[in-house]
């Protein structure tokens, strides 16, 4: 293991074991401030709505105004100021003419939330379009930064939004930056609360704010948002789209992002380690010095408790739960929003569809934070709510800690230096398609009405192989749907904890499969069925192992290329019906596609290898039936 992952493991730990032997849980934190930020305050009354319904539209026409009109819902009032900070007003539109747009930051009160009856302050910095014309109009796009980050507030950017006639605003994340609250991972009575704050805020300031009917055509007359962002600054999207009950967004735009955060932190009852240690530690300084910022102390607590005793509580269960996207589309009540009276129960029941919104789902393959699982997941969920749902991958993701291919990160990504010499680790395309020309092509699509701006965009799925190599498939194959998968029979014998955390050929944990007699590439979510057994009926702790496919070069045939460097936990012996993480790998013939079977994965050291209050190696068999998605000789078609 590499110092730079051995010193924030262990320092995440230290500060985990320091937690639980101490009753507060919070750290102390500093005065509020930001230099160079203009809050906000003083200006007229929302603008009342105008006009007469009209029909809904799949991609609406912008308009402007606001209404009260008969079956829409009421306006919303302006959120109250922070009553401490110094005042402007927001710039006006002109009367004749145009000016160019410039940008500010704004600090508001939210509604009261669950950990603050008076409310928590709001920090959000507004970007206006790049020209400001009289009679013209404009859609909005939130912008929301990845976990312990703070907003984008530099002068100039986004600049690829607000040249093309959109505003965009950047928010800070409860518990970071410069907002109050608690970092309370996306709780929606919480960090959904204050960011609905900054929503009612724009629509009741911005008049150069474009307006049309929502997309499900229950009110014909509210405000244009769209949503950007990736990992933490795409869960405030899924919140936000399940939360809001006006329906004001219309198109948004995730970016590796979870759908179930046990599922993401602790798959198969595995503590993630090595990102979850990170995750610990950079939710400890976030706040920028902001009273009452960063963690909550009850996440605090959970933390160094489920990392003492490697499994994950209950309680924390249900947290992350009910702040998981999955939530809004599992129809599965949750008992408590943490386990922990001062929260009670959640104040927002599970639903089983998303409201209509156009989502453009992009994931990582590569990606051991939030794998291409979840991707699939939050694309079938949205796919409920009716509206045009599209999922790509790329190679990008939470994996991109790479140096020249050299992974110099908290999780490592080996294989990408040893197969891929193109910087893959990097390359943020879907084939020859960028995420950056995409995403503009949907906004201009779904925010502006401009028909055909997204039709090069593919609209089925489009799994990444490689930088540049990408394949648009009819249907994601999985055990269950999609193209059929193929059965092959496994059997291994391993120790869990101490077995290599690589496979060569000839080394017990390498199940061949098949070799490839020509072009063929695997694609999908692989499947096993399996059962996990000890050796001579002796279990003398909860033995961990890792499963993935893997195949070997003929090209480079020294060691095998775990596909997309992913693994899946088994913990415990038992029977197993699982899917594996997603992905996809092209084969040429020659090469050998396996079940590679791990005793310890890097990703999950530590608490991961093998139950640490039981810190014995165990022998175990693994026999069953993995299902392989071999999707034959498809060429890269985009």
């Amino acid at each position: 293991m590499s110092s730079i992952r051995l010193n924030v493991l262990a320092a995440a730990l230290l500060a985990a074991a320091t937690l639980a032997a101490c009753s507060g849980g919070g750290a102390a934190v500093g005065s509020a401030g930001s230099a160079g930020s203009v809050p906000i305050a003083g200006s007229a009354s929302p603008t009342p709505k105008a006009g007469s319904p009209s029909a809904p539209t799949p991609s609406p026409t912008p308009s402007s105004g606001s209404s009260t009109q008969s079956g829409a819902i009421a306006a919303p009032t302006a959120p109250p100021y922070d009553s401490t900070s110094p005042t402007t007003v927001v710039p006006a539109v002109p009367a004749s003419g145009c000016r160019a747009g410039s940008s500010y930051s704004v600090y508001v009160d939210s509604a009261p939330t669950d950990i603050s009856s008076t409310g928590s302050l709001e920090a959000f910095t507004v970007f206006e379009p790049s020209q400001i014309c009289a009679g013209q109009t404009y859609p909005l796009i939130f912008n929301g930064p990845g976990f312990g980050g703070s907003r984008t507030s530099a002068a100039g950017s986004f600049s690829s939004f607000t040249s093309a006639g959109y505003g965009v605003i950047s928010v800070d994340e409860a518990g970071e930056g410069n907002d109050g609250g608690k970092i309370r991972v996306m709780d929606p009575d919480q960090e959904g609360v204050m960011l609905m704050a900054v929503m009612n805020w724009a629509q009741v300031k911005l008049s150069w704010l474009a307006y049309g009917p929502t997309n499900d055509g229950t009110d014909p007359h509210e405000p244009i948002y769209g949503t950007d962002g990736g990992s933490y600054g795409g869960m405030y999207q899924f919140m936000l789209v399940n939360i809001d009950k006006r329906h004001r967004i219309r198109a948004m735009v995730p970016q590796i992002t979870p759908a179930d955060l046990n599922f993401s932190l602790f798959q198969g009852g595995a503590i993630k380690t090595l990102w979850d240690a990170e995750l610990f530690a950079d939710g400890q300084t976030a706040g920028d010095g902001v009273p009452e910022a960063d963690f909550d102390p009850y996440v605090d607590t959970e933390f160094a408790s489920d990392f003492a005793q490697n499994a994950e509580d209950a309680g924390f269960q249900d947290f992350m739960g009910y702040h998981s996207a999955d939530y809004f589309c599992n129809g599965t009540p949750i008992a408590t929003n943490g386990n922990d009276s001062l929260f009670g129960a959640p104040a927002l029941p599970p639903t089983t569809a998303p409201p209509k919104v156009n989502a453009l789902i992009w994931i990582g393959v590569r990606d051991t934070l939030f794998n291409f699982d979840n991707g699939y997941k939050n694309y079938q969920c949205m796919q409920r709510g009716g509206g045009d749902v599209r999922l790509l991958s790329y190679q990008t993701g939470h994996n991109a800690q790479v140096e020249n291919d050299i992974p110099v990160g908290t999780v490592p990504d080996p294989y990408v230096g040893l197969f891929y010499p193109n910087n893959d680790s990097l390359d943020s395309r879907c084939g020859t398609l960028s995420e950056a020309t995409a995403e503009l092509d949907w906004f201009n699509q779904y925010l502006k009405g401009q028909s055909g701006a997204a039709s090069a965009i593919p609209t089925n799925p489009c799994i990444s192989l490689e930088a540049g190599d990408g394949i648009t498939v009819p249907a994601i194959s999985t055990y269950t749907s999609g193209p059929a998968q193929k059965p092959y029979p496994v059997s291994a014998s391993i120790v869990a904890g101490v077995s290599p955390d690589v496979a060569e050929p000839g080394l017990p944990n390498v199940v061949p499969l098949y070799t490839a007699t020509g072009p063929d590439v695997v694609a999908g979510i692989p499947h096993v069925v399996v059962d996990l057994a000890s050796v001579a009926g002796v279990t003398a702790n909860q033995p961990i192992v890792y499963v993935g496919l893997g195949v070997l070069h003929a090209s480079n045939p020294s060691v095998y290329d775990l596909m997309d460097n992913e693994v899946t936990p088994l913990r415990g012996v038992g029977h197993f019906d699982v899917d594996l993480v997603g992905g996809g790998i092209r084969m040429v013939a020659g090469d050998k596609l396996a079940l590679l079977v791990f005793g310890e994965a890097t990703q999950y050291a530590a608490t991961g290898t093998v139950h640490v209050t039981e810190p014995v190696p165990q022998a175990v068999t693994l026999t069953g039936t993995v299902y392989v998605p071999d999707l034959g000789p498809v060429p890269s078609n985009i």
